[in-house]
């Protein structure tokens, strides 16, 4: 499922903060790792410098990477780099689809091109043109080094729709192999209701219980799958679906956010609207996006 990865950098220790995350992927996953540095027609001047930090940062990747693939008892690791000369996500986009690319990792901010990729216009385009899985790691002061250790649970928000379920069958192959502990996160949006009647009062109860079964469902089934599950089941009235989210996720130290791109009721907008902005920008916390497979309207919220 995940056989090639591919890394973005610009030179900057900040986006090097990806760096972690791909080397230990790429090792418990058994996965060929390649380091992509996009630079315009006018840098080329510069190739030599760049192909001396590349194949510099190969050496320590692959050590790394190595060490992971050891103890998951796998092979050796592929680990080379790529010079792209061009517009940054039309370059990443491309390369990703010709090489048949599974996973693309972004550092969400750096030196030059990675902060415009993952918080700016080019982001956008990559994540809406690539069909590719994308993990933008949050590296906003941070050291090469903070997330060491660190990769042990993950939360899975879903919001009732076979759309954002898509995400499950990359949560159970990721989890699985790197022993992550999974979190499933349900919301209820209540209205606020100045004077509420019976059949208001019924309709919430109604959606509250069908909600808390559909939540415990889901985590049944993949603990049946091996896993360690937990599930979580919020009404929320006063706030966003995403600013319930970064909460659980900074709150709760969770290692990553996963969540599918497209849903019924709130996933659509969590990533491409108001509520978008402020997961990928106001939030701290690794997110893989997964453009999730079409499937029929469930009715768990209805």
């Amino acid at each position: 499922m995940y056989n090639k990865i591919l890394v973005p950098l610009d030179g900057s220790e900040l986006a090097e903060v990806s760096l972690w995350y791909a080397a230990r992927l790429a090792g418990r996953l058994q996965a060929a790792l390649t380091l992509v540095y996009v630079v315009n027609p006018t840098e080329m001047t510069s190739r030599h410098m760049y192909e001396c930090y590349l194949q510099d940062t190969v050496v320590k990747i692959k050590e790394h990477a190595q060490k992971f693939s050891s103890e998951a008892m796998g092979g050796e690791i592929t680990v080379d780099y790529k010079i792209l000369k061009g517009d940054p996500s039309e370059e990443i986009v491309d390369y990703a689809d010709k090489n048949k690319i599974d996973l693309i990792i972004l550092s969400t901010q750096g030196k030059s091109g990675i902060k415009r990729w993952a918080l700016g216009n080019v982001a956008n385009k990559v994540i809406s043109a690539t069909r590719k899985q994308v993990l933008l790691i949050r590296a906003k002061g941070a050291k090469s080094d903070v997330y060491k250790d660190k990769l042990v649970k993950i939360l899975v928000p879903v919001d009732g729709s076979r759309e954002s379920e898509s995400i499950l069958q990359f949560v159970t192959y990721m989890a699985s192999r790197l022993d992550l502990e999974v979190t499933i996160f349900h919301m209820l949006v209540q209205p606020i209701e100045s004077f509420p009647n019976k059949e208001m009062i019924d309709r919430s109860d109604r959606l509250r219980k069908q909600g808390k079964t559909y939540t415990e469902k889901l985590g049944a089934k993949l603990t049946r799958q091996g896993l360690r599950v937990n599930t979580i089941f919020n009404e929320i009235y006063q706030s966003s679906e995403a600013a319930e989210i970064i909460k659980l996720a900074e709150e709760g130290g969770f290692s990553m956010v996963a969540m599918a791109t497209h849903g019924r009721s709130g996933v659509g907008r969590w990533i491409y609207g108001s509520n978008a902005n402020k997961v990928l920008n106001e939030g701290s916390t690794p997110l893989l996006l997964v453009r999730p497979v079409k499937g029929k309207k469930k009715a768990a919220n209805s």
